[in-house]
Parts: structure tokens; sequence; C-alpha cells
């Protein structure tokens, strides 16, 4: 995509590097000197497969080209966190895709992806100078905030719809079985899941509640995979577990972190935003008129083919076992912390229970 590439170490960070960096898309920009402000690592409990740094930039006069002074990085400082497929798959996203959707996420003001290191860098906007806040699920978002975030999904969704484009210029999209993290996943996925099961005694006591071996639940996983991967497809953000969103003060909910996106059903995000957004009661007591709300919304987008009633409750019970065995089990506990973790799994593991997922899926 480039032939730079972002440093192993922020104390490599110059202005003449973030100058041919910004340079691509604002052309006459010239940083005069910066500052890390902050910085956060993966498997530190504040960052998971990627890290953080926070700049402060200051351009020669004249020549800031309506940048802000402070932006976000998101990059590999120290060591890569995760599968180098991932780093591209959000570079992508901010240089391919993010210009054309009309949702909430960060705008971007620059990213490079190397293919040699698999080093990656996004410098965006700081969403923190509009008062955002981002919760996790020792939290739960509110019902008008929930119906935000799903209108957000619907808008993406409704935008890609069986879009033709899968087949063209979007053709490098992996799916729920092929390609980027399909590849982790079935290469060694079962093995990477089963040594964290084997280490954590939480994990494996969520195991025996659901009443399954793990080889039964890695079958039922692609049981839904397969389902998932079937029409109509659309453009997925692919990880919407509540920490992967913000919150404004005005009630608009954002999207953070693409490096999950794919294409398939769009039960794969509606339903691991739902059960990982709500605590458990206000999900029990509202998830179906939930459901209904983000089909009217694509429905108000134009999209005719959307499902019925029953046929979208189906989906949305199929689905759950995605978030429980590859959104949390997957996950180290040095990620996120204990707290965070198990608060997710939880809500989860309720979810599967609740919903019947085993039962739901095909024999």
């Amino acid at each position: 995509m480039s032939s730079l590439s972002f440093p192993p170490s922020s104390n490599e960070f110059t202005p003449e590097f973030f100058t041919a960096v910004l340079s691509e898309f604002h052309p006459g920009v010239r940083v005069g000197a910066l500052d890390v402000l902050e910085e956060a690592h993966c498997n530190t409990g504040s960052a998971s497969t990627a890290a953080r740094a926070v700049l402060k930039l200051d351009y020669e006069a004249g020549h800031d080209e309506g940048l802000p002074r402070r932006v976000l990085l998101k990059t590999v400082l120290v060591r890569p966190g995760a599968p180098s497929s991932l780093y591209r798959n959000e570079v992508r996203f901010y240089r391919k895709l993010r210009p054309e959707v009309e949702i909430e996420t960060p705008r971007a003001y620059a990213s490079l992806f190397d293919e040699a290191s698999g080093t990656f860098g996004v410098v965006m906007e700081d969403v923190r100078l509009r008062s955002a806040r981002f919760p996790n699920a020792t939290q739960s978002m509110s019902a008008a905030e929930i119906e935000d975030a799903l209108t957000q999904l619907a808008a993406l969704h409704a935008h890609f719809w069986e879009s033709p484009r899968f087949s063209t210029d979007l053709a490098w999209l992996w799916t729920p079985r092929s390609g980027g993290f399909y590849d982790f996943l079935s290469a060694g996925g079962y093995a990477f899941i089963q040594a964290l099961i084997d280490r954590s005694d939480y994990k494996k006591s969520l195991i025996e509640r659901v009443g399954r071996s793990f080889d039964e639940l890695w079958a039922a996983l692609w049981k839904a995979q397969e389902i998932l991967d079937s029409g109509p497809a659309t453009l997925l953000h692919g990880d919407t577990h509540l920490g992967n969103t913000y919150l404004l003060p005005e009630g608009r909910a954002g999207l953070l972190d693409w490096q999950l996106m794919n294409r398939g059903q769009w039960a794969h995000d509606v339903t691991y935003l739902l059960v990982t957004a709500l605590d458990t009661d206000l999900r029990r007591q509202c998830e179906r008129d939930l459901l209904d709300h983000y089909l009217e919304q694509l429905r108000s987008r134009g999209v005719s083919s959307t499902p019925g009633r029953e046929a979208a409750w189906l989906l949305y019970r199929q689905a759950a076992i995605w978030g429980f065995l590859i959104g949390w089990m997957i996950c180290p506990t040095e990620n996120y912390g204990e707290e965070i973790l198990q608060a997710n799994l939880e809500r989860l593991i309720s979810a599967v229970e609740d919903l019947e997922t085993f039962a739901a899926l095909p024999g």
C-alpha cells in the first residue's frame, strides 16, 4: 500500500516521518514537531490486538491542511499482537471504505500496511475530543443508545447489501468460511482456544455449564458459520462487542476496531452487539423489539430482501455461538483483565442458554 512502514517504537517517531505519512492524502502538510502524550500496548489490560498512541502534532505555519493537532495512532508497538491479516483488513477499511460510509466511526487521516513486516498504522480522529466515552461489559447501553448503535449497523449493512462489488473491487473481503481470520481459526484456532480453557478454571466451568464438550462447541460454531456464510451477504463490522463502541453526549453510538471486517449475514453483527452491549435482564426484555427496529431501519434504506420476523429471530439465535466461543473464550485474560472478560462471557453464555442456540442449529 506504500513504501513507508510505521516504526516499531514510539521513540522512533519523527516529524519527517509523519509529514510523509500524512502527505499521501493531505499534500502540503508539514509536521514541525510532535509529542507522544499517551501510549497503550496490547496484552496489558488497556489494549487487545494492537497498540494506541495519542500524538500532539505541531505543524509548520500555514501547513496544517486543516488537520487536528491531537490525533490517535493505532499501530503495533514493541511486538505484533495478532495475525497480520487483521491489521491489513483494518487499513483497507480506512483507506477504501471509510470515505463512502455515512456512519459514526472515527475519521482517518492516514493509513499504512507493510506486507513485508505485517506492521501497520492508522492515524485517526481522537473521538475523546467530542467527549466520547468508552463502555465495557461491566456496564450496559441504554435502550436509546442501543437503538442508535443498531441504526449505525443498518446504515452500514444497507449500503453493501448483496453488493455486486463482492465479486469485483471487494473480492478481497474474507467470509465466515474463507480467507483472513478463517484461515487463522482453521489452522490453529481449536488448539489455541483449548489451551486457554485448560489454563483457566473459570473457562472450564463455562464449558461444563453449557453441558457440551469443547469438540461439540467447535462443531456447533461451524454449523452456524455455514449458515452465516449464505446469502444475503453484506459488509460486516465483524467484532461488534460493547468494547468496540463509543458513546457521544447526544446519545449517538459509534463503532471502533475494524480488524475483523468481513462479508456475511447481518445477524453476526446484530447478535454480538445486542448480547454484549445490554445487561442480561434488559436484553431479555427488549431484544425482539430491538431486532424489529434494526429490520425497519434496513427497509427504510431500501433493502427489500429483509428476512421476516421469525426468520430473523432464528438467525439471531443461531449467531450467538460465535461471540461466546470466538469472541471471548479465545481472549486471553491479560488482554482486558478478568473483570471485563468474565462480564462478557457471562452475558454471552446467558444468551446461548436463553436463546437455545444449540437447539436452533441443524443436527
